[in-house]
Formats: structure tokens, sequence, C-alpha cells
């Protein structure tokens, strides 16, 4: 039996260590190319034991031929990441090739790969609210796609994530402090940046989706199901939205993720049923008996984004909580029972605390000490958990 564990092919599976096992030190290979005219980029990395850290595969010399002998250089930006010199992108009169020699000299050949059909472009994205398989009430996001030419047949889906976030909490005013030493002094100033909304994007491969129309009358994906939500998930608590990008494969490629997706999602993978040893279509170019983990694979893309309100989402349910619970506090600028300790202003050297209100007395006038009504800094400023930064993509 073979126990491997490797960077990014596999994700989400339980650590267990078997009585017996056998290790194999064996390269990874994370490289794929599209029809979008940018900077590709590859991984290359080794094997590595549960017990260990991951081993990334620097120094290697990476590059990608095409039939007419076009040469892309790939360069390693970071340990274990190379990025090609220029911006490109595949075309499907051309067949390509990947060429890595690592740093001891060790050299592999992927199979040639001809880009599939670049005709299927997706017409829309949308949602319904559904029901998962374990009961769970949400929504399911859900896309629809066309090739006239009847050429693509075989689709993988991966997706980006954008959820807006609104500090329930947030005032125009920042504390800075004057003095840290007795007498105590704290003044408000004007914030120059604005916190009050951010915006966090995660990029998900942590699933393989896929679908195939081989065996339909009509190359159309319709109302496939993508992505599920919760209606208790803290992402959609506010204005959502989805970058859905639709790659189209080729037979091999299709068969690949299929086959590690099954091996990904068994229930046990040291089973006896385990689907074994998956086929890289890289090879050794002396060794054709060495194994090779990861797959080069050629696809077309199409993409399209949705963005849903919560209200829109879910109009009969009320706005989840915030992340956290939301406390206010009004510490003292100087400790009454020590008046060389400031409780403000070690909060605020902490971090922990934003401004909200300035405590007044019944007439309306200030109170000295405490001077302030305070939030705890999540509830108070949205960079906690995100940037502020509006994506230029973004719709309100």
């Amino acid at each position: 039996m073979i126990f491997i564990s490797f960077i990014g092919l596999l994700s989400c599976v339980e650590e267990f260590v078997p009585e017996s096992i056998t290790f194999e030190d064996l390269l990874v290979v994370e490289a794929s190319l599209t029809n979008e005219i940018k900077h590709h980029e590859m991984k290359l990395s080794r094997t590595f034991q549960f017990s260990e850290e991951p081993v990334v595969e620097n120094q290697a010399r990476v590059r990608v031929i095409d039939d007419m002998q076009n040469e892309y250089v790939f360069n390693e930006t970071e340990s274990g990441t190379y990025v090609s010199a220029i911006e490109f992108g595949v075309v499907p009169e051309r067949i390509y090739t990947l060429k890595i020699v690592t740093k001891n000299n060790k050299s592999y050949s992927s199979i040639a790969v001809k880009p599939p059909s670049d005709t299927a472009q997706i017409s829309d994205v949308s949602f319904v609210n559904d029901t998962n398989s374990d009961g769970i009430e949400g929504i399911s996001i859900l896309v629809d796609s066309y090739d006239p030419t009847g050429n693509s047949e075989y689709y993988r889906y991966d997706f980006e994530e954008t959820q807006r976030i609104v500090a329930p909490f947030y005032a125009d005013n920042d504390m800075v402090i004057v003095s840290d030493t007795p007498p105590f002094k704290v003044e408000l100033k004007r914030r120059t940046e604005e916190k009050r909304t951010c915006y966090k994007t995660t990029i998900s491969k942590s699933q393989i989706v896929q679908t195939q129309t081989k065996f339909l009358a009509e190359d159309r994906v319709t109302k496939f199901p993508v992505k599920f939500i919760s209606k208790t998930d803290s992402i959609i608590r506010d204005r959502y939205s989805i970058l859905v990008k639709q790659y189209v494969q080729n037979f091999e490629a299709y068969t690949y993720f299929q086959n590690l997706n099954d091996f990904s999602s068994s229930e046990n993978v040291f089973s006896e049923n385990q689907p074994g040893f998956i086929e890289s279509n890289i090879i050794s170019d002396t060794n054709p008996n060495e194994k090779i983990l990861g797959f080069f694979e050629i696809n077309s893309v199409s993409e399209k984004r949705l963005f849903i309100d919560h209200q829109e989402a879910f109009p009969n349910e009320n706005q989840l909580p915030y992340f956290v619970e939301c406390a206010t506090s009004t510490p003292y600028l100087t400790d009454p029972e020590d008046p060389s300790k400031s409780p403000l202003i070690e909060m605020i050297k902490d971090d922990v605390i934003r401004f909200w209100l300035v405590n007044e007395d019944f007439f309306g006038n200030p109170i000295e000490n405490p001077p302030y009504t305070v939030i705890n800094t999540p509830c108070g400023d949205c960079t906690f958990y995100a940037s502020n930064v509006k994506p230029d993509f973004w719709v309100d």
C-alpha cells in the first residue's frame, strides 16, 4: 500500500495512520492552462507523510512548448510556484506539451494536449431556495450553459465568493492617545480611512464539481447546481457575490478529476476498494515506471457573476447575527483605585476596542471619567475581518 499526502490535489481527507505503510517520494504537478490571456501559474511539490511538513519542488526548469515550437517559460516566483514569463492564452489550433526538469536533473514531459472547444459559454447563473440531502435549508447556485457546436461535453466548475461585511457599531472618530502617563489624555480624531464596509473574497477549490452532456440530445447544461449555501451561513448575512467559472475539459481530464474526486470523497481512503493510483498524463523521460501525481490540463473558460442580498434570498428571515457578540463598555481614563493606571489606554494599545459614543451627564455635558463608551473591535471596525477596498466588480 502506498501512503501519501500531497498539496492541492486532495483535500479534506481525515488523517489516519495505518499499522503498515509504504511511503514513496513522488513529484506532484499542478498544471493548468486556459484560453485566458494572463500569466499562468503552476505548482510543483513532493509527496509527504502526514507527520511531515509540506515539501515543495523548487529550482526546477518549467516550460510549455506548442507544435509550432513556440516556447513559454515559467519562472519560480516563490518556492514551488512557477509563473509564465509572459501573458498568453492557449488557442484551439495548437497542441501543447509541458516540460519539467527538476534541480537534480530529472526530466518529465506531458502527453501532447490539444485545447478543447472554446464555444461553450455560461448563459446564466441563478439561485433557487433549496434543501440539501442533509435536510438543511438554504439556496443552490445554478448554472446554465450551451455549446451550439456540440463539441464541449465535459465541464468542471469552481468559483470565487465575495461577501460584504458592515460593522454594526461604526463611528467616524478614532481614539488617539495624547499622554499615556498621568495625567492621562485621549482625544478623538476624525478617521481618515473608512472602516464601516469591507469585502472578503474566498477562492473555493476544495471541491471538484463536474458535469457532462455526452449522452444528452444537445450540449446544454441546465440549472446545474455548483454550490449550496445554508441559510445560517454568515457569508450571505448581508450582500453576497459569486463568480462562477466553467472549464471545458477533454475526456482524459474529465476522467482524471472524476477519479480524483472519487478518491478524496471515499469514506475510507485506506479501504481495500480504494481506486488505487490515479494515472497522470505526465511521464518521466528516462524511467517509464516512475509514478507522477498530477495532470497537465488545458481548458477553455467562461465565467459569469451573480449578486444576492440576504433579504432577496430569504425574505421571511431576519438578518443573521453578527460574527461575534457586540459588547459596549465604559473603561476609565484614570483608574479610581489606582490613579497610575489607565484601563482605557491599555485597551486602546491592545487594539481590542473602538470608539462608539461620548459619555454625557443628564444635561448633555461630557463626562471626564469614563469619557467614552467603546465597542469591541470586530463590531466597530470591519477591517478586523476583511479589506475595506471595494472590488472593481462590486455592484451595490
